[in-house]
């Protein structure tokens, strides 16, 4: 099991003997859009990456950096107190949106550093 998987699965709430909790698999796929838990079986199972198509979403719903999720930091929550952090935080949520929402939110961001500009 690699590093993304086991990150993924440490969101999911287990109990005292590592199990999972009843329907925790199933609430945690609902949230990603899944109508139960078999897919999260399935990665467990090793059947399934599509996990990968889901670290943006999944960092969004527990609030843990996709560098967390990838392996790449140890730090699991973004710095919202620094620069840095909110930069990260609005890089992450950006990209998630279609190519039109993207182009929609640049021309808001952009007329905001206008008006603040005069």
């Amino acid at each position: 099991m690699d590093i993304t998987l086991e990150r993924i699965l440490s969101l999911i709430p287990k109990k005292e003997d590592g199990k999972f909790k009843h329907g925790a698999l199933s609430a945690f796929a609902r949230k990603l859009g899944f109508k139960d838990g078999h897919i999260v079986s399935d990665w467990i199972a090793g059947n399934s990456t599509s996990y990968l198509n889901y670290l943006y979403q999944i960092s969004v719903l527990y609030n843990v950096s996709v560098e967390w999720l990838k392996g790449e930091t140890d730090i699991k929550n973004p710095d919202l107190q620094t620069e840095a952090g909110w930069k990260q935080l609005a890089i992450d949520l950006l990209s998630q949106l279609t190519p039109e929402e993207l182009d929609r939110e640049i021309a808001y961001l952009q007329k905001r550093v206008n008006e603040k500009d005069n």
